[in-house]
């Protein structure tokens, strides 16, 4: 797991640099990665952006200081990198539901939870060794015609979202005479900070006119893919999607001799998708590459 030692040395990078000020550029260029590509990696992984992680590590050791010295609470929010109290105050009743002063005043035993940092022994538990050869295939341009969701799928919005998109299955004009369905992920500059991505539950059409007001459309270009197939369940301890697609974008892609040039991908519901629990179920995770 070749990613394992990149991830390793921006997290290190990242604890020296807590009351630094650094970006997630940094850190991805620490891990020997491109800034989404990091993201993508770090978030596959620990289901948390880097930004996240460094935040909650900063508020974190500003509770230890809290409650080991009798430093101004304005000066332990500008060490760690917070702009004003306020914002401090705020972060941290987000991360542990109390504020600093009371937090202080309780003495309450150190948030632990929050502190875990990440090592080794977490990530290579983060996933079971997946060794797998995608295919490489050329896909004409895709038109799709669906409804859209921005979000983290914290609670697992996505899984709703297609429970939304069924009945309104019946109104996508033009759909192409095929058995399958695409979960486009997109992801815009913001995704970097806020983990925040655009997914787009969707059919393949032959024309984008005519779209019902409650749908919107996309058109994926030409391109070359590495296509992985992830089998069983979308979720569980073990074969986990998330590990195929850690796998994709931390072990095989650097290795390969492509890069991606596109901030998407996505999965194709082909004849072989059962059901998300289904351990005969076989799904496609496609990521567009161009060579180095």
């Amino acid at each position: 797991m070749s990613y394992v030692s990149n991830v390793l040395r921006a997290v290190e990078y990242m604890e020296r640099n807590l009351t630094n000020p650094i970006s997630v550029t940094d850190v991805a260029s620490e891990a020997a990665y491109s800034t989404f590509h990091f993201v993508r990696l770090f978030k596959a992984l620990t289901g948390d952006t880097p930004g996240s992680y460094l935040r909650r590590r900063r508020l974190a050791e500003a509770a230890g200081e809290l409650v080991r010295s009798r430093r101004r609470i304005i000066e332990i929010a500008i060490d760690y990198q917070f702009q004003s109290q306020e914002a401090f105050t705020r972060a941290f009743r987000d991360c542990f539901g109390i504020n600093p002063g009371a937090f202080r005043k309780r003495r309450n035993a150190f948030p632990m939870e929050a502190a875990r940092r990440i090592d080794e022994f977490f990530l290579i538990h983060c996933m079971e060794v997946i060794t797998m050869e995608p295919r490489i295939m050329k896909r004409d341009a895709i038109k799709l015609i669906g409804i859209m969701y921005h979000g983290d799928n914290k609670n697992w919005e996505i899984p709703k979202l297609w429970e939304e998109f069924m009945p309104l299955i019946k109104k996508i004009p033009n759909c192409l005479p095929v058995h399958e369905a695409y979960g486009l992920c997109f992801y815009t500059e913001s995704f970097s900070k806020s983990g925040l991505f655009y997914y787009m539950a969707a059919l393949p059409v032959s024309s984008l006119e005519e779209i019902p007001m409650e749908l919107v459309g996309k058109t994926l270009p030409a391109s070359e893919y590495a296509v992985f197939t992830h089998k069983g369940p979308l979720v569980g301890k073990t074969n986990n999607i998330k590990d195929t697609y850690a796998y994709a974008y931390g072990t095989w892609l650097p290795k390969s001799r492509y890069v991606n040039p596109c901030a998407y991908d996505f999965e194709y519901y082909g004849e072989h998708y059962k059901s998300n629990t289904d351990p005969e179920s076989e799904l496609d995770i496609y990521i567009p590459i161009k060579p180095r």
